[in-house]
C-alpha cells in the first residue's frame, strides 16, 4: 500500500483542512514528520488508520475537535501488486448531541485507477470490510506493519523465558493456538463425553429389541391377515345379499306410498271440477270487463269536459275587461320614459365624474400625510444611528483590550507537555496496581470458592455412588423376576387367534344351522297353513261365480222383458207386432218392471264381482307366498348340507368358557410383563440420569481440580506482577516528585480546563469583536441610506401638494359647491329608477294579461273539440259492450262483476289443475314400474330384519379382526423401528468414540504450551534469517543475527572474526541497529498476511536521548536502508536531526483563537 494524499479536518488538533501530499513527501525515499509536543505529529497516523478502518490505533474515543462538530477525511492510495490500483476513501464523523462521542456519518470507497470513479461501496461496515479486503490486514497488523517503536523491539531483544514467550505469541498473533485453543479444546472434549454418556444411556432402553421378536410379530400379523380376509369374503356375500334384500323392500314400500297417493288424488277429483268451472267464467268476465270500462271511462270524461268548458268562458270575459284597462296604462308610462329619462341620465354621469375626482383627491391626501410620516421617522432613524454609530466604536476599542488579557491568561495556564506524560503514566501505574490488587483478592476467593466447591460435589459423587449402586440392585431384580414370567407364559397372542377363529366359526356355524332349522320349520307350519287357505278361498271364488252368472242371467232376463215392453206400451189394435206378427195385443197381460230393480241388481253383481277379484289376489298371493315359502325349505336345507357335521363336534359354551379363560391368563401375563418393561425401562433411565449424574460430577470435580490449578497459577503470578507494578510506580514518583497522582492529574484537568474555557472566551470575544465592527459597518450603510432617503421623500411631498390644488379646481367646474356629491348621485339614480321600473312593470303586466287572455281562448276551442269527440266514441263503445255480452253468454254488467276475478287467480286455478293431472299419472305410471322393478319377488318385515342383524354381527367380527391386525401391524412397526434407531444409534457410538480418540490426541499435544512455541520457534527463525539480511545491509556486513536451539538472539560479529555476542553486550548504537533489523523483518513477516506490500513505514521514537555520535550511526542506518519500494519516515520533535532528512512535513501547532494545527513540506 502506497499512499498519496490525506486531507483531514477537524481530527484532534487539526480545525482547517490540511492536505498532506505524500507523493512530494516521499520523492526522496527517506522523510520525516516535525514538531513540538502536541501539533498533531501521530495524529497522521491517526487520519490513515480512521480513513481505513474507522477507528484510531490508540482506541480513542474523543478525536473530533472541540471547537468542531464534525470531522472530515478523505485518503487517497495506490496498490501495486501485479497490477496497479488507486483509491480513494472519504469519511465524515459527527458528535453525538447526548454523548459527545463521534458517530459515522457518510462514507464510501471509490476506485479511481482509470480517472473514472466507480463506488466499491457506501456502508460504514462495507467500506471497512472493502478496505481489509483491498490492503489484507487487520487494523492491529496494520499498525504493527506501518508503526514501528524501536524501542519495543530492543526490549523484544533482549527478553527470555515467559516474557519473551508472551510477546513473541502477541506479535504473531497465536493467542488462538495457546490458550483459547486449550479451552476450546476442554469444552468439547467435555461435551463429547457428555454426549457419549447420553448415547450409552439410550442403548439400554433398546435390550428388549431383536430379529427374533420381529419374526415372531410377522408371524402374528400374518395369522391376522388370514383371519381377516376370510370375514371380509363372508361380510361380502352377506352384503349382496342385504343389498338384494333392501331392493325388494324398498320397493314394496314405495308400492304401498304410491297407491296411498293414488287414493288421495281420486278423492280431490271433485274439487278439481269446480276450478275447471271457475276457470271458464273467470275468463270469459275478463274478456268483457275492458269493454265496460272502456264505456264507464267516456261517461266520465264527457262530465269532467263540460264542466270545464263552463268555467274558461267565465273567466274569459273577466281577462279581457283587464286587458283594456293595462293598455291605457302602458301607453302614459313609455310617453314619460321617452322624454324625461336622457335628461337625467346626463346629470348622473357628470356627478359620477366628480365622485371620482374626489377620491382621487382623497387618496392624494392620505399619501401626503403619509409621505410626512416618512420624512419625521427618517429624521428621527438618522440622529438615532449617528448616536449608535459613536457607541460602537468605543465597545470595540474595549474588545481589543479585553482579548489582549485573556490571551495573556491563556498562556500562563500552559502545562508542560513531557510532565503532563509522565503523570498520566504514573496514573496508569496506580490504577493497574488498584486493579492488581482488586484482582489477587478476586483469585483468592476464587480459590477458596473453588476448594469448597470441590469438597461438595465429592460428598455429592458419594451419595450419587451409593443411589447408583441400589438402582442396579434393583434393576437385576426386575430383570429376574422377568425372565421367570416369560418361562411361564400361559401362550400368545396367536394361540388366542386360533381359539377364537374356532369359537367363531363354530359359534357362526350353530347360529347358522339353528337359524335355518328354525326357518324349515316355520315355513312348513307356513305352508300347511297357506294350503288350508288357499282351498277356502277358490271355494269361495267357484260359488261367487256361480252367484254372479245367475245374477247376469237375471238382468238379461229383465232387460228383454223391458224392451218387449217399452215396445208394447206403444203398440196399437190392428198394427202388426215387429216381433210375433200378431194384429192382437193384450196390454192386461203386460208383467211391470221397475228399471231401479236392475240397476239394483246390476250393482249386486258389481259387488260381487268386486269380492271376486279380491279373492282371486287373496289366492294369487297365497300361491305366491307358497312359492316363496318351499324356495326358503329348499335354500335352507342347502346351507345344512353346507355346513356339515364337523362343528357339532365342539360346543359353543366350552369354546367361549375356554377362549375368556386364554384370554383372562394372556391378559394377565401381558399386563404384568408390561409393568415389569415399564419399571425396568424406568428404572434403566433412572441409572442412566444418575449414572449422567455420577459422571456428571466426576468431571465438574476435575474440571474443579484443574480450575484451582489455573487460579493458584494466576494468584502467583499477580503476585510477582503486583511488586513490578509497585517497583514502577516508586520510580516515576522519584522522577515526578509526585506522591499522590490522581490529585495532581486532577488538578492537571482542571488547568487545561480554565486553559480550554479561555480560549473559548477568546474565540468568544473575537466573534464578539467581529459581530460588534460588522455591526459598525451596518450602521454607517444605513445612515447614508437614511440620508439618501429623506432627500428623496421631501421632494415627492412637494409635488403631491402642486396635484392637490388642481384636483380640487376640477371638481368645483363639474358640479359647482356642493358638500356632499354622494347623496346628490343618490337622489338622481333614484328617480332613473323608479322611473325604469315603472315602465317594466306595467309592460310585463300587459304582456301576461295578453298572455291568459290567448291561453283561455286556446283552452275553450280546445275543450269544444274534445267534447264532440267523446260523444261520438261514447255511442261506439255502448254498441261494442252490448255485443260482446252477448257473445261470452253474460245477460248484463252485473253478471260479469260477479264473476270477474284476477287473472293470476285463473292462472292458479289452471295450474292447480294441470299440477292434479300430472301428479295422477305420475303415481299410475310409478305404480307400474314398480310391480314391474318387483318381478313377483317379496320379503316379509321378518326376514328383512333377520338379514340386517346378520350383517351387523359379521361387519362387528370384521372390525375386531381390524383392530387386531392394526393393533400386531403398530407392535411391529414400533420393532422395525427400534431396530433403525439402534442401528442408528450404534453408528453414532462408533463415530463419537473415534471423535473422543482424536480430542484425547490434541489435548496431550497442546498441553504446556508446545504447539505455541513450536509455531513461534519456526516463525522466529524465518524473522532472524530476514533481520540477519537487515543488518547486514546497514553495517556492511559487520553485523548478523542468529536464534540458538532455545530461541535466543545471538549477534555475530565480524569485526571479531564472527564471534558470537549476548545481545545484553551491545552498545547503544549496536542495540538500535539490531532492533530495527528485527523490527523490519518482523513487519515483513506480518506483512505476509495481506494481499499488498506496505511500501512505508514510520519510526515513533523520541530521538532526544541519543548522544551524537550514536545519533550518526542511527541516521546513516535510515538512510541506507530506504529504496524504490520502501520509504522511510521518522517522527520527532529533536531539532537536532532535522537537517539530516531531505524531505520534512513541518507541523505548526493549534493557536487559541487563531485555528488548529497548519502543515507544510519543506526541502533540504
Amino acid at each position: 500500500m502506497k499512499p498519496i494524499k490525506l486531507k483531514i479536518k477537524g481530527l484532534n488538533s487539526f480545525i482547517e483542512e490540511q492536505t498532506i501530499d505524500f507523493e512530494k513527501l516521499t520523492d526522496r525515499g527517506f522523510f520525516g514528520i516535525f514538531g513540538p509536543t502536541g501539533s498533531g505529529k501521530s495524529t497522521i497516523l491517526d487520519g490513515i488508520t480512521l480513513a481505513l478502518y474507522g477507528e484510531v490505533s490508540r482506541k480513542s474515543s474523543n478525536y473530533i475537535n472541540t471547537n468542531c462538530d464534525r470531522l472530515n477525511i478523505s485518503f487517497d492510495f495506490q496498490i501495486s501488486g501485479a497490477e496497479i490500483k488507486r483509491y480513494l476513501v472519504v469519511r465524515e464523523f459527527k458528535r453525538d448531541k447526548k454523548s459527545g462521542n463521534p458517530i459515522s456519518g457518510k462514507c464510501k470507497i471509490v476506485d479511481i485507477t482509470n480517472g473514472e470513479e466507480r463506488i466499491l461501496a457506501d456502508k460504514v461496515k462495507s467500506v471497512n470490510d472493502k478496505c481489509k479486503e483491498i490492503i489484507g490486514l487487520s487494523l492491529d497488523d496494520f499498525t504493527r506493519t506501518v508503526v514501528l517503536p524501536q524501542g519495543k523491539f530492543s526490549e523484544f531483544l533482549k527478553l527470555e523465558g515467559k516474557s519473551r514467550r508472551e510477546m513473541l505469541e502477541r506479535l504473531f498473533n497465536l493467542q488462538q493456538y495457546g490458550d483459547n485453543l486449550s479451552r476450546k479444546l476442554s469444552r468439547e472434549i467435555n461435551k463429547e463425553k457428555t454426549e457419549n454418556s447420553v448415547l450409552l444411556g439410550q442403548l439400554m432402553g433398546y435390550e428388549d429389541v431383536s430379529e427374533e421378536k420381529r419374526n415372531e410379530k410377522s408371524e402374528e400379523l400374518k395369522i391376522s391377515n388370514e383371519n381377516l380376509d376370510n370375514a371380509n369374503k363372508e361380510l361380502k356375500f352377506i352384503e349382496e345379499k342385504f343389498k338384494e334384500s333392501q331392493e325388494i323392500w324398498n320397493l314394496q314400500l314405495e308400492i304401498n306410498d304410491y297407491k296411498n297417493k293414488e287414493m288421495a288424488l281420486i278423492c280431490k277429483g271433485e274439487e278439481i271440477e269446480k276450478y275447471k268451472n271457475t276457470i271458464k267464467l273467470g275468463e270469459s268476465a275478463l274478456k268483457v270487463n275492458p269493454y265496460i270500462l272502456a264505456y264507464e271511462d267516456i261517461i266520465r270524461n264527457i262530465e269532467v269536459t263540460e264542466k270545464e268548458l263552463s268555467k274558461h268562458m267565465l273567466n274569459l270575459d273577466n281577462i279581457k275587461e283587464k286587458k283594456l284597462k293595462i293598455e291605457e296604462e302602458w301607453n302614459n308610462a313609455r310617453l314619460k320614459k321617452d322624454k324625461e329619462l336622457p335628461e337625467y341620465k346626463i346629470k348622473e354621469q357628470k356627478v359620477k365624474d366628480a365622485l371620482e375626482d374626489k377620491k382621487l383627491l382623497l387618496n392624494l391626501e392620505k399619501e401626503i400625510e403619509k409621505l410626512k410620516n416618512i420624512v419625521l421617522t427618517l429624521e428621527k432613524n438618522q440622529e438615532l444611528n449617528e448616536k449608535n454609530l459613536i457607541e460602537l466604536e468605543g465597545r470595540v476599542e474595549k474588545g481589543n483590550k479585553v482579548i489582549k488579557l485573556e490571551e495573556e491568561r491563556k498562556e500562563s495556564l500552559k502545562v508542560d507537555s513531557e510532565f503532563k506524560n509522565e503523570i498520566q503514566q504514573g496514573l496508569l501505574i496506580t490504577n493497574s496496581l488498584e486493579e492488581s490488587i482488586k484482582r489477587l483478592e478476586e483469585s483468592k476467593v476464587k480459590t477458596e470458592r473453588l476448594t469448597n466447591e470441590i469438597k461438595e460435589t465429592s460428598e455429592n459423587q458419594i451419595v450419587l455412588k451409593n443411589e447408583l449402586d441400589k438402582k442396579i440392585k434393583v434393576l437385576v431384580e426386575n430383570e429376574k423376576s422377568l425372565e421367570e414370567l416369560i418361562k411361564n407364559c400361559p401362550g400368545n397372542q396367536k394361540d388366542l387367534l386360533e381359539l377364537q377363529k374356532l369359537y367363531s366359526e363354530s359359534k357362526k356355524s350353530w347360529i347358522e344351522f339353528n337359524k335355518c332349522d328354525t326357518e324349515i320349520n316355520k315355513y312348513k307350519t307356513d305352508i300347511l297353513k297357506y294350503s288350508g287357505d288357499l282351498k277356502e278361498n277358490k271355494n269361495n271364488k267357484v260359488k261367487i261365480e256361480n252367484e254372479i252368472e245367475v245374477l247376469k242371467l237375471k238382468v238379461k232376463e229383465l232387460e228383454i222383458e223391458n224392451i218387449a215392453q217399452t215396445l208394447r206400451k206403444d203398440l196399437k189394435d190392428g198394427e202388426v207386432c215387429p216381433v210375433c206378427g200378431a194384429l192382437e195385443h193384450h196390454k192386461e197381460n203386460i208383467k211391470h218392471i221397475e228399471l231401479r230393480d236392475v240397476k239394483s241388481l246390476e250393482e249386486i253383481i258389481k259387488n260381487k264381482e268386486k269380492q271376486l277379484k279380491e279373492i282371486e289376489a287373496t289366492i294369487t298371493k297365497i300361491e305366491t307366498n307358497q312359492s316363496i315359502a318351499n324356495d326358503r325349505i329348499e335354500e335352507n336345507t342347502k346351507i345344512i348340507e353346507i355346513l356339515g357335521v364337523e362343528f357339532k363336534k365342539y360346543s359353543v359354551e366350552e369354546l367361549e368358557k375356554r377362549f375368556i379363560e386364554l384370554e383372562k391368563n394372556i391378559n394377565e401375563y401381558s399386563l404384568k410383563k408390561e409393568n415389569l418393561e415399564k419399571l425396568i425401562v424406568k428404572l434403566k433411565d433412572e441409572q442412566y440420569n444418575l449414572d449422567i449424574n455420577y459422571k456428571q460430577v466426576e468431571a465438574r470435580i476435575q474440571e474443579g481440580k484443574k480450575q484451582l490449578d489455573i487460579s493458584t497459577y494466576e494468584q502467583n503470578n499477580e503476585l510477582k506482577q503486583l511488586e513490578n507494578i509497585k517497583e514502577e510506580l516508586n520510580n516515576i514518583k522519584y522522577r515526578t516528585k509526585v506522591e499522590d497522582f490522581k490529585a495532581k492529574n486532577e488538578e492537571i484537568i482542571n488547568t487545561e480546563k480554565e486553559r480550554e474555557k479561555s480560549e473559548k472566551n477568546i474565540k468568544r470575544y473575537r466573534e464578539k469583536l467581529d459581530e460588534l465592527t460588522t455591526e459598525k459597518e451596518n450602521i454607517a450603510n444605513t445612515l447614508n441610506s437614511i440620508r439618501e432617503n429623506l432627500a428623496r421623500e421631501k421632494s415627492i411631498l412637494q409635488e403631491k401638494n402642486k396635484s392637490k390644488e388642481e384636483k380640487n379646481l376640477q371638481i368645483k367646474n363639474k358640479i359647482g359647491d356642493v358638500d356632499n356629491i354622494e347623496n346628490l348621485l343618490l337622489s338622481i339614480q333614484k328617480i332613473i329608477r323608479e322611473m325604469e321600473e315603472n315602465f317594466i312593470n306595467i309592460e310585463k303586466i300587459k304582456e301576461e294579461t295578453e298572455e291568459s287572455y290567448q291561453k283561455c281562448n286556446d283552452m275553450i276551442i280546445s275543450l269544444n273539440a274534445k267534447n264532440n269527440e267523446l260523444n261520438k266514441r261514447r255511442d261506439i263503445d255502448k254498441e261494442n259492450l252490448d255485443k260482446i255480452l252477448k257473445e261470452e253468454e253474460f245477460l248484463n254488467v252485473d253478471e260479469v262483476r260477479n264473476n270477474l276475478i284476477e287473472k293470476n287467480k285463473i292462472e292458479n286455478f289452471k295450474l292447480e289443475v294441470e299440477k292434479y293431472n300430472d301428479e295422477l299419472s305420475k303415481v299410475r305410471g310409478a305404480i307400474e314400474n314398480l310391480i314391474k322393478k318387483i318381478n313377483n319377488r317379496v320379503i316379509t318385515e321378518e326376514q328383512w330384519l333377520n338379514i340386517q342383524n346378520e350383517k351387523e354381527l359379521k361387519e362387528k367380527e370384521v372390525l375386531e379382526l381390524s383392530k387386531i391386525k392394526i393393533k400386531v401391524e403398530e407392535e411391529l412397526k414400533n420393532i422395525e423401528n427400534k431396530i433403525i434407531e439402534l442401528k442408528g444409534l450404534l453408528k453414532e457410538k462408533e463415530k463419537l468414540e473415534h471423535k473422543l480418540a482424536l480430542l484425547n490426541d490434541l489435548d496431550k499435544l497442546f498441553k504446556g504450551k508446545k504447539f505455541v512455541e513450536f509455531v513461534a520457534a519456526t516463525r522466529l527463525k524465518y524473522v532472524s534469517i530476514e533481520a540477519s539480511k537487515r543488518l547486514k545491509e546497514i553495517t556492511n556486513g559487520n553485523y548478523a543475527l542468529e536464534v540458538d536451539e532455545n530461541g535466543k538472539f545471538i549477534i555475530r560479529d565480524y569485526k571479531n572474526g564472527g564471534a558470537e555476542r549476548d545481545a545484553s553486550t551491545l552498545s547503544g548504537g549496536e542495540t538500535f541497529i539490531t532492533s530495527l533489523a528485527l523490527a523490519l523483518a518482523l513487519s515483513t513477516e506480518i506483512q505476509l498476511k495481506g494481499k499488498a506490500p506496505l511500501e512505508l513505514f514510520f519510526l515513533d521514537e523520541g530521538f532526544g536521548t541519543l548522544d551524537d555520535n550514536l545519533l550518526e550511526v542511527v541516521m546513516s542506518s535510515l538512510e541506507r536502508i530506504h529504496n524504490d519500494k520502501l520509504k522511510v519516515g521518522i517522527i520527532s520533535h529533536v531539532e537536532s536531526i532535522k537537517n539530516r532528512v531531505p524531505v520534512k512535513l513541518i507541523l505548526t501547532p493549534a493557536e487559541s483563537g487563531r485555528g488548529g494545527s497548519k502543515v507544510k513540506i519543506e526541502r533540504t
